[in-house]
């Protein structure tokens, strides 16, 4: 009777908590919904090397482009090193400045420009020059001091967009230290004349570092959203995009290093795009030509990859249009709900575990957990730190006992019920932090690397504590190690290490690995997470059915762990805010039958192949 009163008293938490997640997560489900429009973005200096390359005109070439797919340019503020390469408008050298005869920069803008008289005006503008004439300006700085300075707009890209009715996305260059604010001024400056769609200061740095304000303040006064570049590492960008949130748009470049170190395919570069559209809600997508046009690559292959990958976007539901800055105007905010359900769920998974850890139950201490369940609530809706380390542990204790749920007794199938509770789990943290500086990735989460390593850690200590391992804690660690156990513990700590360095890292990933993810992309819409199908679930499969048959007692273990870094990869996919909910439920349901699958292979070529093998050699397995 107290068992059915525990299984009756459990399932109405679920559904209080699922139902609480739902409510809490229903802007988000709708604000997704609704954002739809996806930007093709094309460098302009680019498409007017690749035009010339095919004997194009460049208007020409943008009104393919245009037909193509093309949504918007992107435009750079030319800098002291492009000038010098014969790029734009303006004319660079170096000269002696007298009477001391220190080293300057001479500027000009090119005689016969039909933009002389405004770049002129901006040239001035950019450096502070005070003179009424329209001739050359001398810095009293040597050229290697600008030469990744911005210097004049490209008035060609400005124009070239402006005629063709494309979006401008435009780039503003770093300004030397005590003209910092001049990168703010021009941005005002363009704007009047060209307006601006969308920027992202260029460079190593944000201009005016560590004070960004003054582009923050621009971006502000003047409308314009910020484009938060993905893995970008520029000095100053977290902190122009934590002044100007929420008004910021998400955009997705592969650079053309990148692009050539890693070899990477032009087939492979469209789908990178198309996953940060449909994985990551990307809106803008900034899409390359091949790294110096090498391979023979020709204006019409691009203008053809352009088409197939707007078409690809349509087909996942997307506009061809210049997108909103839906958070902006969305004003997300958790809800009373939310924080609710988030923190029944950390309370009733850290009370479970007590209890497996050997706590004793007594409804004072359950009415204690409750109430400190509902003060919680209020804190994390108050206090910052709280809110922050409720989630952090939310997230792996989640992972723990979904885990220890599946595993509880190897005769009894609750791989099911115990996915429904760490999905129930995932859908509370999802519906407390989907707000903007979480969804835009302008705030980290701080549970995501703990769920890989807390976990594994927790799981070992309860089966040492029960005895699901032989042998107990103390004697585990009294007597001398097996080489097998030294071997294979090995492997799962580097394999947790690994998880631990891979997670949030594109970099690191094998061709092999890649081919396969986007096989299973185009196969399943929404590829399942490696540790799931790999790892964890036929690991909790390969326990099963080593218990069952009573094999390698002392070796188990590892696949319970295993199992525990499969689990704890579904509870990370839920702390992805970026990804749209529908996609990671899809994903995790994929990852579920995928992986019982392949865990159910394994099983029998173990069963039927490997250990009527060992038989052979060995007559009796223990």
């Amino acid at each position: 009777m107290q068992k059915n009163n525990r299984i009756i008293f459990t399932s109405a938490l679920l559904i209080l908590v699922l139902l609480s997640a739902c409510y809490g997560l229903y802007p988000r489900v709708r604000l997704e919904s609704s954002d739809k429009n996806v930007a093709i973005l094309a460098d302009y200096r680019e498409i007017t090397a690749l035009a010339k390359n095919s004997g194009l005109e460049v208007d020409e070439a943008v009104r393919i482009l245009i037909r193509s797919g093309l949504t918007g340019l992107m435009v750079s503020e030319l800098t002291g090193e492009t000038i010098n390469h014969g790029i734009g408008h303006a004319e660079i050298k170096s000269a002696n400045e007298n009477p001391n005869g220190n080293e300057g920069t001479v500027i000009n803008i090119k005689p016969f420009s039909e933009h002389r008289e405004l770049l002129n005006e901006w040239l001035r503008l950019r450096f502070a020059v005070s003179d009424d004439r329209k001739g050359p300006i001398l810095l009293a700085m040597p050229f290697n001091m600008i030469k990744n300075s911005g210097i004049i707009p490209d008035v060609d890209g400005l124009e070239a967009a402006k005629k063709a009715g494309l979006k401008i996305y435009y780039r503003p260059a770093p300004s030397p230290g005590h003209l910092s604010e001049r990168a703010a001024l021009m941005l005002r400056k363009v704007n009047e004349k060209y307006k601006i769609d969308a920027f992202t200061p260029s460079g190593e740095y944000v201009s005016g570092y560590p004070d960004v304000s003054a582009l923050a303040n621009a971006s502000k006064e003047l409308g314009i959203p910020v484009a938060k570049v993905e893995f970008s590492r520029q000095v100053g960008e977290p902190q122009l995009n934590a002044l100007v949130s929420p008004n910021i748009l998400s955009l997705h470049s592969v650079t053309n290093e990148e692009m050539t170190s890693r070899r990477i395919s032009r087939p492979a570069l469209r789908d990178r795009m198309i996953r940060a559209a449909v994985e990551r809600s990307v809106r803008l997508l900034l899409y390359r030509t091949a790294p110096m046009n090498t391979a023979n690559f020709k204006f019409s292959d691009y203008a053809q990859e352009i088409r197939l990958l707007g078409e690809a976007l349509k087909n996942h539901g997307f506009n061809l249009a210049w997108p909103e800055t839906v958070y902006a105007e969305a004003r997300l905010a958790p809800s009373i709900f939310a924080a609710a359900a988030m923190s029944a769920i950390l309370m009733f998974t850290v009370w479970c575990y007590l209890v497996r850890m050997g706590m004793k139950s007594s409804r004072r201490k359950a009415i204690i957990f409750g109430l400190s369940g509902i003060v919680l609530a209020v804190l994390v809706m108050k206090v910052s730190i709280i809110t922050r380390i409720a989630g952090a542990l939310t997230a792996p204790m989640t992972a723990v006992e979904g885990s220890l749920l599946a595993m509880d007794e190897a005769k009894k199938r609750r791989v099911i019920p115990a996915f429904i509770f760490i999905v129930t789990g995932g859908l509370a943290l999802a519906s407390f932090f989907s707000v903007a500086e979480y969804m835009l990735r302008l705030k980290t989460f701080s549970g995501v690397k703990l769920t890989l390593v807390l976990p594994p850690v927790l799981v070992l200590l309860h089966d040492l504590k029960n005895r699901i391992h032989p042998e107990s804690l103390i004697q585990f660690l009294s007597r001398p190690p097996l080489w097998g156990e030294l071997i294979i513990y090995g492997m799962l700590m580097g394999a947790i290490g690994f998880a631990v360095l891979r997670s949030d890292n594109v970099a690191n990933i094998s061709g092999l690995e890649t081919t396969m993810r986007e096989s299973l992309e185009h196969l399943l819409i929404a590829r399942p997470r490696t540790r799931e199908v790999l790892i964890g679930y036929p690991s909790l499969m390969l326990w099963v059915f080593l218990v069952r048959n009573n094999y390698i007692a002392r070796l188990r273990e590892i696949f319970r762990i295993g199992a525990v870094l499969g689990f704890s990869s579904v509870v990370n996919s839920f702390c992805h805010f970026h990804t749209p909910m529908t996609m990671i439920l899809l994903r995790e349901f994929n990852g579920l039958w995928t992986g019982l699958i392949a865990g159910m292979l394994i099983v029998c070529v173990i069963k039927f192949a490997v250990i009527p093998v060992l038989r052979l050699i060995r007559p009796v397995i223990s």
